[in-house]
Formats: structure tokens, C-alpha cells, sequence
């Protein structure tokens, strides 16, 4: 999930845009039951702890260190969630070969992150002793059902990426351990690797070992879960600006369907944007991802 819900909390401490963030507290009440239609059967699992805690430092006085410190604990994570992959004896006969050598890429390419908020806090960093991450029972059973969170882990990040990206000052430049970062360039080089990742994920799903799932396409068709929850293909909030993942209407033209011929669908014009997600849905949705 990485910075994608850092980005909520770094704009508060730009005075120009705390208007921005009003109505994605107080929509937080109303979506509350929300997780409970989004549990994967296969993998029972919560990320309520952390995200409970990014809500408690939901105030102006929260300070830059606190929330790339929570930005470096999301982005452990991920690694953790990766390295138990790697490590898991559920996963030793299935997870080989190239299937392997992938996962140790993403792997350090989440490590690469966590390094760089090392590097940039200094003193200021969070002990890496804390917490344990715990995925569930389930989530390193099977090869299949660990692919299976991975996409759901990977394709969030991309769409929470891009429902930020506009909202992000192109000058909020905060100075972190002595060093001045662009937070806009960090998102944006971030949120492509993600989408490398979702898009990798979906292919190893096509193979033999995780059940070839070859309907499986490594970019987003309309908004097929394929086994994850069907929120994150669904519409955010307000749906006008974060429409599903099955929208054909892109920039005010409704007709690109029509437009493209009879060669092409509606399931084609869908596949050729992406969507983004409110903070607020992406955390509804994460909340059932892990828990510690």
C-alpha cells in the first residue's frame, strides 16, 4: 500500500489545503460496516491496527517525521508480506523457479522504500522492532491464495495512487532528516512500480501452478474481482469523481465505445483506463488486509 495513504496525511500540514480533507473525516462514520462485504473467504485477515492509529494522528499537529514514520510502517508491510511469502513452508515446492525470483524483486523493491524513509528520518525513525505483521492462517497456504491478496494488495495501491494525484501540492516539498523531498515525484515514482507490480501478479495468476487462471488479463477488464473483494474494482466516493473500474466515459466523452467500431467493447474501452479511489474507500478496504 506504500505512501498512497500517506498522501492524506501530508496534506494537512500544507495550510492551503485543509479544506480538501474535511469531508474524508466525516465520511469515515458512514462506512463504517463496510469491511464486512469485503473479507476474502480464503484469507481472514484485518489491517485495523494501523489505519486506527493513522486516524487517531488525524489533527493539525501531527508532524511531518510522524507521518512518513507511518508511511515507513505501511511500507514494512508490504515487505513483511513478501519476505513471510518467501519464507513460508506452505509455499516451498510452489513458489520457485521465476515465480520466485519475482517475488524477491518486489520484495526489495519494498525494501528499497522502507530504506529510503530510513535514510530520511535519521534519528527521527520509528525502532523497526514493531510491530509483527500477522496476514492470517491462510494467506501463505496456497500459491494461489497468497497471488490472490497480492493482487488485491497491488492493484489498490495503483488505484489509491491515482485518486491523490491531483490532490497533492506540486510544491509541498517537506524537509525530512535534512533533505528536501518532492512529494509529488516520490508518489508518482512510486505508484509506477506499483502498477508493475499489479500487472506482474496478474500474469503469474495465468499459470499452471496458481490454477491457470488464463482469463486473468494483466490489466484491469471492467471491473472483474477475480477472487479479490469486489471493492477494489468498485466505485469510491463521491462515485462522479471515483467511478468502478468498468467506466467507458473518460474526459466529459460518453460515446468512446461507439466511437472505437463494432471490433470493440464496452469490456475493451474499460481496460484502457484506470480508475482512482478515494482515501477514504482505500481505507475501508484495507482495514481487512492485515492485522497487528
Amino acid at each position: 500500500m506504500n505512501l498512497f495513504n500517506i498522501i492524506s496525511e501530508l496534506e494537512k500540514v500544507d495550510p492551503e489545503i485543509m479544506d480538501r480533507l474535511t469531508h474524508r473525516r466525516s465520511a469515515l462514520t458512514a462506512l463504517g460496516d463496510m469491511t464486512k462485504k469485503m473479507a476474502l473467504a480464503a484469507a481472514p485477515i484485518a489491517i485495523g491496527s494501523a489505519f486506527n492509529k493513522a486516524m487517531g494522528q488525524n489533527n493539525s499537529n501531527a508532524t511531518v517525521n510522524d507521518i512518513l514514520n507511518y508511511a515507513l510502517l505501511l511500507e514494512r508491510l508490504e515487505y513483511s508480506f513478501y519476505n513471510q511469502a518467501l519464507n513460508a513452508a506452505t509455499l516451498s515446492t510452489t513458489l520457485t523457479g521465476d515465480a520466485r525470483t519475482a517475488i524477491t524483486t518486489i520484495r526489495a523493491h519494498e525494501l528499497a522504500h522502507v530504506n529510503l524513509l530510513t535514510a530520511a528520518l535519521g534519528s527521527n525513525v520509528s525502532p523497526a522492532t514493531a510491530p509483527t505483521f500477522d496476514f492470517g492462517a491462510n494467506a501463505f497456504t496456497t500459491y494461489a491464495g497468497f497471488l490472490t491478496l497480492a493482487q488485491a494488495f497491488e492493484d489498490t495501491g495503483v488505484r489509491a495512487y491515482k485518486g491523490q494525484a491531483t490532490s497533492i501540492p506540486r510544491t509541498l516539498n517537506p524537509t525530512v532528516g535534512g533533505n528536501q523531498v518532492n512529494l509529488l515525484t516520490v508518489a508518482l515514482q512510486i505508484h509506477s512500480v506499483e502498477a508493475r507490480h499489479a500487472a506482474h501478479i496478474r500474469y503469474m495468476r495465468r499459470g499452471a501452478t496458481a490454477g491457470a487462471q488464463t482469463s486473468i488479463m494483466p490489466w484491469i477488464v471492467n471491473k472483474d474481482a477475480n477472487g479479490v473483494p469486489d471493492a477494489v474494482y468498485g466505485a469510491g466516493v463521491p462515485t462522479t469523481t471515483f467511478p468502478a473500474e468498468d467506466n467507458v466515459a473518460q474526459g466529459g466523452i460518453t460515446a468512446l465505445t461507439t466511437m472505437l467500431g463494432a471490433t470493440y467493447s464496452a469490456a475493451d474501452v474499460s481496460a484502457a483506463f484506470d480508475e482512482g479511489l478515494d482515501s477514504t474507500t482505500v481505507t475501508n478496504i484495507a482495514r481487512s488486509v492485515v492485522k497487528f
